[in-house]
């Protein structure tokens, strides 16, 4: 059942892939050779493996569906403190761009759980069964905690919770963004993942206006950086695609030579999830919000109000313009709501917060003004949640959690068979890979890709509507308030007149 390709450095088809290593080491020694784990090969009963990365996530999680002949579970056995080494990728791709879970190179995974043992059928004693695995630093996560007092730039106490053997112990690479937050926290006896959820609320971008920091992992490493660093470079220039997708037949070459490199981009499946949902949006503080901040120290109190509209040239966002930021590119057009005279973004009681920012806590370090950080934040994090295409595109561990691909989606209508077809003006063009979900299907042999994306801007500007009435309203002189008690009355008249009615034509 083993998938076998001699020439691993050439992609032969759409979904191509090498599988080479999937061996559960048991925490037992080996009988046979001194201080040596028991290692078991199950290349042969491997159906299918999955494995996901996503900025949401702190550790990239899989799973195995196994079919065994041989009882390995019973054997080994397995019991949750087995480790995984996995090794698979798309031909010709890099080494940091490969699955490579192996003790000599990096670090292998943690079976974690088993589950959905069932007979496979037939005549034989073959079980089926799921593994489920993830990083090693989920165990560390569970194991210990964080009490400590972190002064300072926040990613160096992020790096020491990642690295430092009391913590997280991890080996792998780690990406981080500096930040210009000079403060001190005290991390009150938390797990490290939420220590650093609590150092990462904190974070401001060097290069960026930025609050909303992501800790995440994908098949390179640890990442800690700013939505908008996975936006753009250096602060100043828009971050090209790592690849581009679009609806396609599959490709084909004169003479029936297929081009593989065409069919790697084509999209076999999508679909779009809550592309617009206002009043969700309202409600959470995308569009608007008003935040009233207390100073204890200086005895002030202050009201701010966050505008979408207004803000969204001072960040980058999936769509640029030359490269730079944009500021007409909105998700939601720029246009008076009823008869308010306002813009959407200009309703700042839509959401209302109240908090506490007292300064000069700790002396010579300076805590970041929540009110720089949390209503962009709040806005940023609610444009993720909206605009997300997920599809299903062949398989490609170049592309990452957290990478810029664009989507060619042409206009759904129909068009003479000598025109040209448009692409859709709004949800063609650039998105953010949120999550990148890797399946191998050892039986079919193909290696596909589902991933979740978002767009936080259109690639072509929506209308505008400037005008001061937009809605046509009917006369405010025809509003009535209605008390149900003589309507009820009215009715009991109306009722009674109904039956002597009828009773006076019985007897005519």
């Amino acid at each position: 059942m083993a998938h076998i390709n001699e020439d691993k450095d050439s992609l032969k088809f759409a979904g191509d892939y090498n599988l080479d290593v999937c061996t559960i080491i048991s925490y037992r020694k080996s009988p046979d050779q001194a201080n040596e784990l028991v290692r078991f090969n199950i290349l042969p009963q491997v159906m299918s493996v999955s494995l996901v990365e996503d900025v949401t996530l702190q550790c990239i999680t899989g799973e195995i569906n196994v079919a065994d002949a041989q009882d390995i579970r019973t054997i080994l056995p397995l019991t949750g403190l087995e480790r995984l080494e996995l090794k698979f990728y798309t031909p010709g791709t890099s080494n940091d761009n490969r699955v490579d879970a192996l003790e000599e190179t990096s670090e292998p995974f943690y079976i974690y759980k088993i589950e959905k043992i069932r007979p496979s059928g037939g005549t034989g004693r073959q079980q089926v069964y799921r593994l489920h695995f993830t990083s090693r630093e989920a165990y560390r996560n569970s194991i210990t905690r964080v009490s400590k007092a972190f002064a300072g730039p926040v990613e160096n106490g992020v790096a020491e919770i990642l690295l430092d053997k009391k913590f997280l112990d991890s080996r792998k690479p780690f990406y981080v963004e500096e930040t210009k937050t000079n403060a001190k926290y005290v991390i009150p006896n938390v797990k490290p993942f939420k220590a650093i959820q609590m150092l990462a609320s904190q974070a401001i971008s060097k290069n960026y206006k930025n609050a909303n920091f992501l800790f995440y992992e994908t098949i390179k490493g640890f990442n800690f950086r700013s939505i908008e660093s996975l936006l753009a470079l250096g602060g100043h220039t828009a971050r090209p695609v790592v690849e581009k997708y679009h609806l396609q037949p599959a490709n084909t070459r004169v003479g029936g030579n297929k081009d593989v490199t065409q069919d790697m981009r084509n999209v076999s499946a999508y679909s779009f999830e809550d592309p617009v949902n206002v009043i969700e949006s309202l409600n959470n503080g995308l569009y608007a919000s008003k935040m009233i901040s207390h100073d204890a120290f200086n005895k002030t109190i202050t009201e701010t109000d966050f505008d979408y509209h207004g803000s969204f040239v001072d960040f980058f966002h999936t769509e640029h313009t030359e490269g730079g930021k944009s500021g007409i590119k909105f998700i939601h057009p720029y246009a008076h709501f009823d008869n308010t005279e306002k813009n959407l973004s200009e309703q700042p009681n839509a959401k209302l917060m109240t908090i506490s920012d007292t300064d000069k806590l700790h002396n010579a370090y300076e805590k970041p003004p929540v009110r720089d950080i949390v209503q962009n934040a709040i806005s940023q994090r609610e444009q993720m949640s909206n605009f997300n295409l997920v599809m299903t595109v062949p398989g490609n561990t170049r592309v990452h959690a957290g990478d810029l691909i664009s989507f060619a989606l042409p206009l759904q209508k129909p068009v003479a068979p000598d025109e040209k077809q448009e692409l859709n003006p709004y949800y063609s063009g650039r998105y953010l890979v949120l999550q990148v979900k890797h399946i191998v299907d050892n039986i079919s042999k193909k290696h596909e890709m589902i991933m979740r994306c978002v767009k936080d801007a259109v690639s072509n500007p929506l209308p505008a509507e400037s005008d001061n009435v937009t809605v046509k309203l009917q006369d405010h002189n025809n509003r009535q308030v209605v008390n149900v008690y003589e309507e009820d009355e009215q009715f009991i008249r109306n009722s009674t007149m109904d039956i002597d009615k009828s009773k006076t034509e019985i007897l005519t």
